[in-house]
């Protein structure tokens, strides 16, 4: 048991980096340039600890293909939304941005640190790593939904399903959560950003798993009107909250209709589209009930 118990303490104090890259879209594949890499986000986390730092930057990308300016400007404008050229935000170069990405890890002498990422992302990244370092990056990109799976098994000496793994990582709940998207994306009301994809996987870690290991939960592991996820709501509280979840009823509504959950560049499959329906009749059966409880009240 003290043996077991060691085990499960040092799990809990393991850090772990999520990483995201954005990019003015994906070109097709005869392109020698795939993406342009444009912005980036990483967030050092633990189960014991939460958010322990972040890092972000906007990148300065290259010049789009011939040909492919209008492509990659309107795969921006139906997600982060982040600009083409000129952008003042935007640092100089790849070789700053990847030094100062090693900087905030602090590798240990020849020991570098696991990053992770969501699994159908994880092309763009590492090749957007790849193309930031001139060579093929050193960097080791990690599937963040096996990492779950295996923090489960350590636990229960058993694996959840993968599926339920990425539906648990798909949710919407935090988008609108303050201190999660990087300055610029909050200012501009724009729900895409490479911080925020971060700090959500870290996010559903902690609603997932810190229970599992005993961990209480802090403003670390959860933003703070979320801290209290799953207790109970008094009918007060759902009523006074009611305008509020209106207005962010409609934003969530348009944004569905222009940007994909986890910012793909890709075309909307039926079955994503079908799953967005299925969710916004969801929200409107929620706005029924809370203007039920106004009525009883």
């Amino acid at each position: 048991p003290c043996w077991g118990f060691l085990f499960l303490s040092a799990v809990v104090a393991d850090i772990f980096y999520f990483l995201n890259i954005y990019s003015h879209g994906k070109l097709p594949s005869h392109c020698e340039q795939r993406f342009l890499p444009c912005e980036i986000g990483c967030v050092k986390y633990s189960l014991q600890d939460g958010i322990m730092a972040d890092f972000h930057h906007f990148i300065d990308p290259e010049v789009p293909p011939r040909g492919f300016r209008y492509h990659c400007q309107a795969a921006s404008d139906a997600t982060h939304k982040i600009p083409i050229s000129g952008f003042h935000l935007s640092r100089t170069c790849y070789a700053v941005v990847l030094k100062e990405l090693l900087e905030f890890v602090q590798p240990a002498r020849g020991v570098w640190p696991h990053f992770y990422c969501r699994s159908n992302d994880r092309f763009r990244i590492k090749w957007c790593l790849d193309r930031m370092a001139s060579i093929e990056s050193h960097l080791e990109l990690l599937d963040v939904e096996d990492l779950v799976i295996e923090l489960y098994r350590k636990k229960y000496q058993k694996e959840p399903s993968k599926t339920w793994v990425c539906r648990e990582m798909d949710v919407f709940l935090w988008d609108f959560s303050s201190n999660t998207r990087c300055k610029w994306h909050e200012e501009n009301d724009i729900l895409c950003c490479a911080l925020a994809s971060c700090k959500k996987i870290a996010y559903c870690i902690s609603k997932c798993l810190a229970s599992v290991y005993g961990v209480s939960l802090t403003a670390a592991h959860l933003p703070l009107q979320d801290s209290n996820y799953g207790e109970s709501t008094s009918t007060k509280m759902v009523i006074l909250d009611t305008g509020r979840f209106q207005v962010r009823f409609f934003k969530l509504v348009s944004s569905f209709i222009l940007v994909p959950s986890n910012c793909e560049f890709e075309t909307f499959t039926f079955v994503r589209g079908k799953r967005y329906l299925n969710l916004i009749q969801l929200l409107l059966l929620q706005i029924s009930g809370l203007r039920c409880c106004l009525s009883v009240a």
